[in-house]
């Protein structure tokens, strides 16, 4: 949110005062409602947060580039500490309650989710949290962070403690140089470069990766300078009436519609979000010229003041209100009664914390000394900062805790698949593991490799390479394709370290050893990086002359289709051959239709509601029906027997938990599969991995 929701709307600068422009406060609400109506109704991007963020540097620069003019200098502790004091203690109640709500709404699986985020948030970092979690915007409203609506706050903070820190030296660098009388030129200088820059990177990193591009600071830059141009060039400009109520209206109309028009989620903030920003632009410039044909006349009335007023506070608690809703009653959408409540309940919550947290701390701690202020802030925010990152630390005990039972006589995991009894292998009072608190965490990986990042001289796309044992090693195996392919790296790893191989994986998120895309569609994010990648695969592995490649085999699916063996799989395997190499290609694990954590938190680890009968994941007899078109040297691995029984694919095997979602098997189950599969996978290898004579 911006921070001129906290503040009231500052004057011009030659006035050195300020009038409250009461339009801005409407403008406010009616951003705010956008907001909460469409992610309440739709899940869809309004645009309101891209006004919040034209307002943001429209106040932002009208404050710091009048003191610089006005002084000769900017203080930017004191700057820093009104915003802190503005913004910190309405958003660390949020934060709590939050924190509380879903400890006892959310399920285990996604408390580490909760303190992650929580430390983010916190830092003003959480929109760089979303990157690295590549989070779709559009994705449903119910996986989401609690937390994810402090993505444009985190921007903001950003913004707001550097500029004036910028604006300072700036100004300290005019003064020294005597060119003091030219603050003003330098400022709007300044701002038109880093907007028009701001702008290009934002066309640019939106086409690359629009994902990344939402959340990143760089590319939302130009929309606080948009703002912060019409603070330093229209100011002054006052429309006639009829151009005054033309914009006015213009702007909030076409701002209403632009939710509806534009999907924001996968578009902005490249030269689309210009839509949104353009409008607030509009709406600033008109201010009260349309006389009583004016849109300032509607803006300016009693009930959007009082919501404008309150803005930020409604857009902070409207989020987790949603989420927690969702998750609590199994939805993926609000009802109409749902929906109705979540924004009253949302409304109520904002209206409270305006009247006892927001305006009495911004109250006094204003007359404070700025170190004071900030100081106050910091301690109360400790408590939280503490909270998260012991929530943290115990889960990582408990992940290691994990790590270590792979030796343990009570996790006998796929083991037991064997045994007489599937669900707890025999033993009875022991606790399962991967615990639910950290179970999506428990990605299968390669123990004790090395990974590095190849650049383009190897590859057309970034591509992490992880590598397990020296180059002496007697024999090469490459590990090569999408997630479902890194769940055999705990097991190979294992068998390399006891057979001296070297394992070489390259992995990559919904990409295979294959000469088309079954996963990753035209036009989706990361295709056009996964053809790349794909296209340059064959040639790659080829170079590292490996004994055995490991990918592959076969797809399962959730759903009433049937598994199959892709014919881009068919494609690749026979280049390989061509080039006289063997593969051995895994046969896919069990995919579920629901999520299976969420599945065992609400009904118990050994429902028969989250497993997943045999027949609806494997199709019989496809293995032997697509063993005529193998080429020479590919075999397919009949993976099935190390994760279901004849009749049934369980979700716990041996006191081990198997799946980590609904479709990627944990870590510390693949750490119990060696035993199992070391035989059959020895003989499908053959003469690549063992001295035959």
């Amino acid at each position: 949110m911006s921070v001129a929701t906290q503040s009231s709307s500052e004057g011009h600068p030659a006035t050195g005062r300020e009038r409250r422009r009461a339009d801005v406060d409407g403008l406010r609400a009616l951003a705010v409602a956008l907001v909460v109506v469409y992610h309440v109704t739709s899940g869809r991007v309004s645009g309101g947060v891209d006004v919040f963020l034209v307002l943001s540097g429209f106040f932002l620069v009208r404050s710091t580039t009048s003191q610089a003019v006005a002084t000769g200098r900017v203080r930017a502790l004191p700057a820093i500490a009104r915003t802190a004091s503005r913004l910190l203690p309405t958003a660390l109640l949020v934060l709590l309650a939050t924190v509380v709500a879903s400890a006892w709404v959310l399920p285990p699986n996604r408390w580490r989710e909760v303190g992650v985020h929580l430390l983010s948030s916190l830092t003003a970092t959480e929109n760089a949290q979303l990157i690295r979690e590549a989070v779709d915007y559009s994705a449903s409203n119910a996986l989401a962070s609690p937390m994810q609506q402090f993505w444009s706050l985190s921007i903001q903070v950003q913004v707001l403690v550097a500029t004036p820190v910028v604006v300072a030296a700036g100004a300290a660098a005019l003064r020294r140089t005597g060119l003091l009388h030219r603050a003003r030129r330098s400022a709007l200088a300044a701002v038109v470069l880093g907007t028009a820059a701001s702008l290009t990177w934002s066309v640019a990193a939106t086409a690359a990766d629009q994902q990344v591009a939402y959340f990143s600071t760089l590319p939302r830059l130009w929309e606080l300078g948009a703002g912060a141009l019409v603070a330093l060039l229209l100011s002054g400009v006052r429309p006639g009436p009829r151009t005054g109520a033309a914009l006015g209206w213009g702007g909030v109309l076409a701002l209403v519609a632009c939710g509806a028009v534009l999907d924001g989620a996968h578009e902005f903030p490249g030269w689309q979000a210009a839509w949104p920003v353009l409008c607030t632009v509009a709406v600033l410039v008109a201010a009260d010229s349309g006389g009583r044909l004016g849109v300032h006349r509607v803006l300016g009335t009693t009930p959007m003041r009082w919501l404008g007023a309150r803005s930020y506070a409604l857009y902070l608690w409207h989020w987790p209100v949603l989420v927690l809703y969702l998750v609590h009653t199994g939805r993926e959408a609000p009802s109409v009664g749902g929906g109705l409540a979540v924004v009253a309940l949302s409304v109520v919550l904002a209206a409270v914390t305006h009247r006892l947290v927001e305006r009495p701390a911004a109250h006094r701690l204003r007359p404070l000394r700025p170190a004071v202020a900030l100081a106050l802030v910091a301690t109360a925010a400790l408590p939280l900062l503490a909270s998260g990152a012991s929530a943290l630390w115990w889960l990582d005990r408990e992940a290691a805790r994990a790590v270590a039972a792979a030796d343990d006589p009570a996790y006998p995991g796929a083991a037991a698949l064997r045994g007489p009894l599937v669900a707890t292998g025999g033993v009875e009072g022991v606790d399962p593991l991967p615990p639910l608190s950290v179970i999506r965490d428990d990605w299968p990986e390669l123990p004790g490799s090395v990974c590095r990042s190849e650049d383009e001289a190897d590859w057309p796309v970034d591509t992490v390479v992880c590598v397990l044992g020296d180059d002496d090693r007697e024999h090469r195996v490459v590990v090569v394709g999408d997630s479902h392919v890194a769940h055999w790296l705990p097991p190979l790893g294992a068998m390399a370290d006891a057979h001296s191989w070297q394992v070489v994986s390259m992995v990559r998120g919904g990409c295979n050893l294959s000469t088309e895309s079954e996963f990753i569609q035209e036009g989706w994010p990361g295709y056009e990086e996964c053809a790349a990648w794909r296209a340059r695969l064959v040639d790659r592995i080829v170079s590292l002359d490996p004994d055995l490649v490991v990918a592959l085999g076969t797809r399962t699916v959730a759903g009433p289709d049937e598994e199959f063996v892709p014919p881009g799989f068919l494609a690749a395997w026979q280049q390989l051959s061509d080039a006289g190499l063997r593969v051995v290609a895994m046969r896919d694990s069990p995919r579920h239709a629901e999520d299976v954590p969420d599945c065992m938190t609400e009904n118990g680890d050994t429902s028969a509601s989250c497993e997943v009968p045999r027949s609806a994941v494997y199709a019989e007899g496809l293995l032997a029906d697509a063993q005529p078109a193998l080429p020479p040297g590919v075999s397919i691995l009949d993976t099935s027997p190390y994760f279901c029984t004849d009749t049934t694919c369980p979700a716990l095997v041996g006191n081990v938990r198997v799946y980590m979602d609904a479709g990627h098997v944990t870590g510390t189950y693949m750490r119990t599969v060696r035993p199992l599969a070391e035989r059959d996978f020895l003989e499908l290898a053959g003469c690549a991995l063992t001295a035959c004579r």
